[in-house]
């Protein structure tokens, strides 16, 4: 805009000569004939005349577009890096609103939002994917720490430090350079490496710490870039059929191994339950039988005697008999 209002000033200038001149021809005409100065003074007037509120005209249309390239508007979520017009960079805003600047400084706006980085199956590819939009390139392949190959689908969420948007055009001058020399290629190169750090059944069981690790890689790649890492989604790890069907078998085999393990406690629980109370038991039985002195079995026995002769009943002891007889009346 500074460079289209230069160039209005320069045609209002140029405006102004025209007129300045047909106004010194005007006044030469005026010495000459009747009939030539007639004509030639009409037509000085309406040219000089025309010239002036063409140069005054475009003098205002200058000075407009002067005053609106002075300014620039900024939005929640951007910043803007300040660049006059030899390239060099003369600052940058973080801030929201309407800012002004020398009149010969552009700007280049960054999106510091959040930003996301998809790569899915082929199949997919370019159809969208399920978080929206198109994805920025194919499922990634991986190998895992036992050498199996794996095929990922991921999203990642990443935004950029408004204070690093400097060093980043320094860098990569523009946010779609920034993209594809930088994020992806080190999205992919990330990806590919961590999963080298877990075993087959990890991968397929702990979907959650590869993720963590996947993040925890990214952000130390990207500590010093201005690339903030928000969120890691591992969406899917696919397998060849081989590998998923053994790990099928293996799964089967395992709950096997503990629906046999949970029917051998239980067997055990109940053997433990009876032997605790046989135990028992037997405790009783011996503390029963310590208790049983000579004099407490004669108490029983008197007791016993009172209590038939009181039902009516004729016990007849003989002497050395140590058993009882009961003979009904």
């Amino acid at each position: 805009m500074f460079i289209v209002s230069l160039l209005f000033i320069v045609a209002g200038i140029i405006a102004l000569i025209v007129a300045a001149s047909n106004a010194k021809a005007r006044v030469v005409a005026a010495g000459e004939t009747p009939n030539g100065s007639a004509f030639r003074r009409g037509t000085n007037v309406i040219i000089s005349r025309a010239a002036r509120w063409a140069a005054v005209a475009l003098f205002v249309i200058g000075g407009i577009l002067l005053v609106f390239s002075s300014f620039f508007r900024q939005d929640v979520g951007q910043a803007n890096v300040l660049r006059d017009w030899t390239g060099q960079i003369v600052g940058y805003e973080t801030e929201a609103g309407l800012h002004w600047k020398a009149p010969w400084v552009d700007t280049v706006t960054f999106d510091v939002r959040n930003q996301r980085a998809v790569f899915v199956t082929e199949q997919s590819f370019g159809e969208g994917d399920n978080i929206g939009g198109s994805p920025d390139g194919p499922q990634i392949t991986v190998q895992d720490a036992e050498g199996v190959t794996a095929n990922v689908d991921i999203a990642i969420r990443y935004s950029l430090d408004p204070e690093s948007v400097e060093d980043i055009y320094s860098d990569y001058y523009n946010e779609e350079n920034l993209r594809t020399r930088l994020i992806f290629n080190d999205i992919r190169s990330v990806v590919r490496s961590v999963p080298g750090r877990f075993t087959t059944i990890e991968m397929l069981t702990d979907r959650n710490a590869v993720q963590d690790a996947i993040l925890e890689a990214l952000e130390r790649r990207w500590e010093d870039d201005g690339i903030i890492v928000e969120d890691v989604a591992l969406q899917e790890i696919r397998y060849g059929e081989s590998v998923t069907a053994a790990y099928a078998a293996a799964q089967e085999a395992q709950i096997n191994v503990q629906t046999e393990q949970a029917r051998l406690e239980a067997v055990q629980v109940s053997a433990q339950q009876k032997i605790v109370q046989a135990q028992a038991e037997a405790e009783a039985n011996a503390i029963l039988n310590a208790s049983l002195t000579d004099a407490i079995l004669q108490q029983r026995y008197l007791d016993t005697l009172k209590e038939l002769a009181a039902a009516g009943n004729l016990v007849i002891v003989p002497e050395g008999f140590s058993g009882l007889v009961n003979v009904a009346r």
